[in-house]
């Protein structure tokens, strides 16, 4: 029989006639989170002090910070992974919970980190994205490192399982220098490319690169390298793509193909102006079998809508 009680380790109340009453959807209960929501439902017990949701007397009760979904079926609690079929019923509750701890493990990640020449703030998505989806085994090629905002929190996550497989290209050298530095003062062990992934010569102005063999007033050239070149210097079979470069992708997946070869992951930034060379790179991910698997609004241009993106591939 389920018992569930809230309250202190010397004062508690029974809520489970509450709980079934107020709380309950397609068989889960859901308790939500804070005492104050859970005051509301339940009343409080003992006014000014932390309160504990007991169930079925269990000894530590869940603290006032979790969201705790029970499964009247078979009594079952959930706290931290959540079954798929909670998901379906409480799909923004979990979704929240989720974000909440994701935000919260790129927070500890940055932490312990050092970054000269800018702030986190700055391609905040990008490495929310990152902290999500990478578990520190994959083996990465990011184009366009920037300073190494999203470099140090993937080598982050990558060296803390003794994985140092990330090679980072950035074309601007001035950047590439402070992403360099911004890797050393870490201690971080991954590689660090002052080049552009192409086969057609490129000049560059700031963040904008284009295909020229004449370097125009304003521009400088680019050290260009193709996929076979990255692959026979770092000898790394890459499985994760992380691509924020200005557009660059499209005439990269054009000119070389074979960089999808073994991906079974990519995060992205669509930073396209023509909305025909996105829908030319979903088509191809289509085809491939690869589908998208997070989208999220921001940044600029036809492509606002689903700016960020994260795609992965059906083995």
């Amino acid at each position: 029989m389920l018992t569930i009680k809230y309250g202190t380790v010397d004062t508690t109340i029974d809520i489970t006639s509450a709980v079934l009453e107020k709380c309950v959807k397609q068989n889960i209960a859901h308790i939500p989170a804070g005492d104050e929501e859970r005051a509301y439902l339940f009343t409080d017990p003992v006014w000014g002090k932390v309160k504990l949701i007991y169930i079925n007397d269990v000894s530590g009760g869940y603290i006032a910070s979790t969201h705790i979904f029970i499964d009247l079926s078979s009594n079952a609690v959930f706290v931290d992974e959540m079954p798929a079929y909670i998901r379906t019923i409480y799909p923004t509750i979990v979704e929240s919970i989720e974000n909440g701890k994701i935000l919260k493990k790129l927070q500890q990640i940055q932490a312990g980190l050092k970054l000269d020449g800018g702030t986190f703030y700055d391609e905040f998505p990008e490495q929310l994205m990152v902290t999500r989806y990478m578990t520190g085994n994959e083996k990465v090629l990011e184009i366009g490192g920037n300073i190494g905002r999203n470099s140090l929190v993937i080598a982050s996550i990558l060296n803390k399982v003794g994985n140092s497989n990330l090679v980072t290209l950035e074309s601007n050298t001035e950047i590439y220098k402070q992403l360099l530095h911004n890797k050393e003062i870490n201690l971080l062990n991954f590689f660090v490319e002052n080049s552009a992934l192409s086969k057609r010569k490129l000049i560059q102005s700031h963040w904008y690169s284009e295909v020229s063999d004449v370097v125009k007033p304003g521009y400088f050239p680019v050290n260009i390298m193709t996929y076979a070149d990255l692959l026979e210097k770092y000898n790394i079979q890459f499985d994760t793509l992380v691509l924020d470069c200005e557009g660059a992708f499209y005439y990269i997946l054009k000119d070389m193909p074979e960089v999808l070869d073994y991906v079974t992951l990519i995060i992205m930034e669509n930073d396209y102006w023509d909305i025909t060379q996105k829908e030319y790179l979903d088509s191809v991910l289509i085809a491939n079998n690869f589908h998208a698997d997070y989208t999220e609004a921001g940044g600029w241009g036809p492509c606002e809508s689903c700016f960020f993106q994260v795609w992965k591939r059906t083995l």
